[in-house]
């Protein structure tokens, strides 16, 4: 499939792409930034990566390196600054999202002038490969997904095998039941059995617990980054400076992420009691799934919440924005995709309804470009 066959099949996902940018100023952009850059400096202290693998139960899992690759951190802009939502270990539609600001701005030059997306997700794997595989050549990629024709960013799987291909490296897109160990140098992983837990991924699990494949992002990422139990560690000042994180990083970080607490049995009255004023959300949840918003929160729901492993977080509204297009305002959320702590791109996710989605008319993700 040609690059413009790729970009009909993007069109072609309805609510995927925004046909809008957003213009936010300078401020904002920095102010999302040095929060990104707070949290890389609070997840490179190796006491807070020993508690945030505890509470999350993955003490066990190899580590072979990184394993991260790129993050998505997910932010609702408020009067005082941004608020962490969720960290993502995949941030899905960031080369969607850079192909769309590149049309923006071939329509409307004064946008300013789209950063390097691809050139700097390609050293982020390059960047991986290195840290797991020092001294040795990468000569294969293998982006990996359950039925990844049927996917809904299946287009984007592949600008990333365009992506390797241009580097000079062989890739190809595989169903997990086609990968065999040896198959491939490396695996992007784009599965959402963050746990690699599915009989159906074992062969890949294998190779990446025996270390014969790197694979990224890889479970122990997901568990470091993105369960929602860490948020409750991150969120906690006194706690994060008791591991020995300097006051001015855990004052930082606290205020960036909002009040999370575990839900359990010994808090659940008082969680219910005061559920109007929280968001809960599954604590190995992705895409917005099983979350629910305290004040629609219903009795007959409420022991499914107790039985899993949920976490609740102090709801923080998302910001509205008048959308000409769609005759309408839309909530936003603001994704910021970095790499060690530097920011690779940001992109809106406009929408309606309890969560972010990509059914709302004149929504979906939307470049942002800062205010000239």
């Amino acid at each position: 499939m040609g690059d413009a066959g790729i970009g009909g099949e993007l069109r072609g996902r309805a609510g995927l792409l925004s046909p809008c940018a957003v213009i936010l100023p300078r401020d904002q952009i920095d102010g999302l930034a040095r929060a990104v850059a707070a949290l890389h400096a609070v997840f490179s202290a190796p006491p807070l990566a020993v508690a945030a693998m505890e509470v999350a139960r993955g003490e066990s899992l190899p580590d072979h390196g990184l394993g991260g690759w790129m993050l998505g951190f997910d932010f609702h802009l408020t009067e005082d600054g941004p608020r962490l939502i969720e960290i993502n270990t995949n941030p899905g539609g960031m080369l969607a999202v850079a192909a769309q600001a590149r049309a923006l701005v071939a329509c409307r030059p004064e946008l300013g002038q789209p950063p390097e997306v691809e050139a700097m997700a390609l050293e982020a794997f390059r960047d991986e490969w290195r840290r797991q595989r020092a001294g040795q050549g990468l000569s294969s990629v293998a982006i990996i997904d359950d039925d990844p024709a049927d996917q809904y960013l299946a287009p984007e799987f592949q600008l990333y095998r365009r992506l390797f291909e241009r580097a000079g490296l062989r890739a190809a897109i595989l169903d997990p039941g086609q990968f065999r160990a040896g198959s491939a140098d490396m695996v992007y992983n784009r599965l959402v059995d963050f746990s690699l837990d599915s009989p159906a991924h074992a062969a890949l699990a294998e190779a990446w617990r025996s270390g014969e494949t790197v694979v990224t992002p890889d479970p122990r990422a997901h568990f470091l980054y993105s369960d929602k139990r860490v948020l409750a560690l991150l969120s906690d000042g006194e706690a994060l400076g008791a591991m020995g994180i300097g006051a001015d990083i855990a004052m930082a970080v606290a205020a960036i992420v909002p009040p999370t607490i575990p839900v359990s049995a010994i808090n659940a009255e008082e969680l219910w009691a005061g559920r109007r004023q929280w968001f809960f959300k599954p604590a190995k949840g992705h895409a917005g799934k099983a979350v629910y918003r305290g004040e629609k929160l219903s009795r007959s729901t409420w022991p499914t919440i107790l039985a899993s492993p949920y976490v609740a977080q102090r709801y923080i509204p998302p910001p509205r924005l008048a959308v000409a297009h769609a005759g309408a305002s839309l909530k936003m959320d603001i994704r910021v995709n970095a790499w060690q702590g530097r920011v690779v791109q940001m992109a809106a996710r406009l929408y309606e309804g309890q969560t972010t989605n990509f059914r709302t008319p004149g929504g979906g993700f939307a470049p942002v470009f800062p205010e000239p």
